[in-house]
């Protein structure tokens, strides 16, 4: 800052010491008493010196309230006064460019909120001849291959209406204490059709107990982990168990590498296994784990390939964190 200062001010020091200088060579011409040349230049330098303190505290204060209003640029209405024209300008300019980014901010939010209302009506409208094929299938064209790709698209839109209220998740939260046997045995319920028709098996070892959680947001991720497992899991079984509040899913599949576990939960992010079936999106686990942060609760992933993998979702966590 000191550099900085001087490179800015050194051309007035340089007025006052060519001054100073010029004082003193008039002095000696005109053959001054040597005591009074020494007291005017010591009096010159001392004022000098004086301007040079209170200046320089000035702009040191000054400098460091710039920087604490970059550092929150929400306070940028308070701008120091100023000192210069050419600070004003500048000042200016700032003054317009913040309002050009507030009205861009607003219009690119409206942009956004417009967005979010169109695709939300949009699922909740394709939801309807959905469950009219359902019916349909069932009950005119009874067959499961059918009801199993219907089941498919079905939870790809679920998907899309939970990845578009993420950021708004806060306002739907809804704690209660939930049945972590009811909750684990509904979402095996919806997705039966998958397990007959892989042949898979279900080892269910839930000891029941309540846990405070929102059914809705954590049925969706227990949908989610299940509906891996089983696209990943040719054959053997599904195993469900707990100790206490931490639920284990784990199945028999194709594993994960372990180069990619500490990437599953990044947006986009499919992995080996991902890349090679080209229908993963990379979301799934992305939303399982922005979902739980807002809930507060844990998820984590042990795999070996070819051995499969355990999720374990830990509804034992309290500590919301909203933002």
């Amino acid at each position: 800052m000191f550099k900085d200062y001087l490179k800015k001010t050194y051309p007035v020091y340089l007025l006052y010491l060519l001054f100073v200088l010029c004082t003193f060579v008039v002095l000696m011409i005109c053959q001054m008493i040597s005591d009074l040349i020494i007291y005017m230049l010591s009096l010159y330098f001392s004022i000098i010196l004086l301007y040079f303190l209170l200046d320089y505290r000035k702009y040191r204060q000054h400098h460091q309230y710039l920087i604490y209003l970059k550092d929150n640029p929400e306070l940028f209405d308070n701008l120091p006064q100023e000192s210069y024209l050419e600070e004003k300008t500048y000042q200016e300019m700032l003054q317009i460019l913040q309002k050009k980014i507030f009205q861009l901010k607003q219009e690119n939010q409206q942009k956004y909120n417009n967005t979010i209302d169109y695709y939300t009506k949009w699922v909740h409208q394709i939801k309807t001849p959905i469950a009219g094929l359902k019916l349909i299938i069932q009950n005119d064209y009874p067959d499961k291959k059918m009801l199993v790709e219907l089941l498919k698209i079905e939870q790809y839109v679920n998907m899309a209406l939970q990845y578009v209220r993420l950021d708004s998740i806060h306002h739907d939260l809804s704690f209660q204490k939930v049945s972590l046997d009811h909750l684990v045995s509904q979402e095996i319920k919806k997705q039966s059709l998958f397990f007959f028709q892989k042949n898979l098996k279900v080892d269910y070892q839930i000891k029941d107990l309540q846990i405070l959680t929102d059914e809705k947001w954590s049925g969706f991720v227990i949908e989610q982990v299940l509906s891996n497992a089983l696209k990943y899991t040719k054959e053997g079984s599904i195993t469900f168990y707990n100790e206490g509040e931490k639920l284990y899913i784990q199945d028999s599949g194709i594993g994960i590498k372990e180069s990619d576990l500490p990437r599953v939960f990044e947006k986009g992010f499919t992995g080996f296994q991902g890349r090679n079936d080209k229908k993963a999106s990379g979301l799934g686990l992305y939303l399982c784990k922005n979902i739980f942060n807002q809930l507060g609760h844990l998820i984590s992933i042990e795999s070996k390939v070819g051995q499969g993998t355990t999720v374990c979702l830990d509804f034992s966590k309290k500590e919301i964190f909203i933002e």
